[in-house]
């Protein structure tokens, strides 16, 4: 009894410890997006790099540190865990709807979606898989996975395609928090290929009309058709 007791006391203890942290630095909020392209993902990606990661959590102070080491399990500190990064990269909305939103980088929240909800997407849900063959794929597409029982589980975005492997910006774990790094997540058996629906086409706001539209004009440097 005396060890439960002590026990919950510093679990109590952790937790007050993250909400103040949360309390004192995450006070962003978000705002409605008329359109959200890759490049505009791309650029909202790169500041939380060697920021934390948090299961669940979270927001970043974009100090290029981890804040809250510690506080993995409790809640409430620095970070997000890796759905959370895609939920936020993609500029998803929390009522699944079709539509952008950008969370501010200070701003607390990791949205409704999982890896599982990554890896096998329902019909109705603002993202869907496609074939993980690099001739498909985009930057900013995912790469997802869900297996033994749950116990190993991830998604990835693609940041540079390659044809061994790839390079990836995700939250990847709490050792290294966010980071670019090269994997070969793509040759795996199991994992799936994941888009966001309705990227929308890097002209705009200013796009010519839908003759003169050119593949550079959808993504720079190639891309494939807007979905």
């Amino acid at each position: 009894m005396v060890i439960a007791a002590v026990a919950f006391t510093g679990l109590r203890a952790g937790v007050a410890r993250a909400d103040a942290w949360a309390d004192r630095y995450c006070k962003g909020s978000s705002i409605a997006q008329t359109y959200w392209k890759r490049s505009q993902a791309t650029t909202y990606a790169q500041p939380p790099i060697r920021e934390g990661y948090l299961l669940n959590g979270g927001c970043y102070r974009l100090n290029d540190r981890d804040d809250t080491p510690t506080f993995d399990a409790a809640g409430g500190g620095e970070g997000t865990d890796c759905s959370g990064f895609v939920f936020r990269v993609w500029a998803l909305r929390t009522d699944s709807a079709s539509g952008y939103r950008r969370w501010d980088h200070d701003k607390y929240m990791h949205g409704p979606y999982y890896s599982w909800d990554f890896k096998d997407p329902l019909p109705d849900e603002p993202f869907r898989n496609i074939s993980k063959d690099s001739s498909t794929t985009a930057p900013m597409d995912a790469i997802a996975w869900y297996r033994d029982g749950g116990d190993d589980r991830h998604i990835a975005l693609i940041w540079q395609e390659g044809t061994r492997s790839d390079y990836f910006i995700h939250a990847h774990n709490n050792t290294v928090g966010v980071e670019i790094s090269e994997e070969i997540y793509r040759q795996q058996a199991d994992v799936e290929a994941v888009e966001r629906k309705h990227w929308s086409l890097e002209c705009e706001p200013k796009c010519p009309t839908l003759g003169t539209l050119t593949s550079a004009s959808i993504f720079p440097g190639g891309g494939g058709q807007p979905r």
